[in-house]
């Protein structure tokens, strides 16, 4: 069982959809990973553990947004994190969601309240 660090919440993996780069990977022609990975970043989950104070509560479903920022390089310092220097995305980068659980920073949450765990 993973466990959440500071500032990240355990998901409870609900789905994860597939797409061209998951083809990729699986036919060992995706460039930027390096194997073993688990795959995995079309995510929908259910909070499982957050830290006090957050905006998010346990049982809430949310998505994720893959593309997980360093947040200290010079484009994240100008509020341009898609622009990351050191940009690190779920299941490419590093493991994603293909599993039971998994921990993502926080700041990667999306609320889906309202969603089915399909459509989120």
């Amino acid at each position: 069982m993973p466990v959440a660090g500071p500032g990240e919440a355990l998901l409870k993996v609900e789905r994860v959809g597939l797409c061209g780069t998951d083809y990729h990977i699986y036919s060992g022609t995706q460039p930027f990973l390096t194997y073993p990975r688990v795959m995995g970043h079309e995510i929908s989950g259910t909070v499982a553990s957050i830290g006090e104070g957050s905006a998010f509560r346990i049982g809430q479903l949310v998505t994720v947004n893959p593309y997980i920022a360093c947040g200290r390089c010079r484009a994240c310092r100008r509020g341009k994190p898609n622009c990351c220097r050191n940009i690190s995305v779920l299941g490419v980068h590093q493991d994603g969601a293909m599993t039971e659980f998994v921990c993502v920073p926080e700041s990667a949450l999306v609320d889906a309240t309202g969603l089915t765990p399909e459509h989120a």
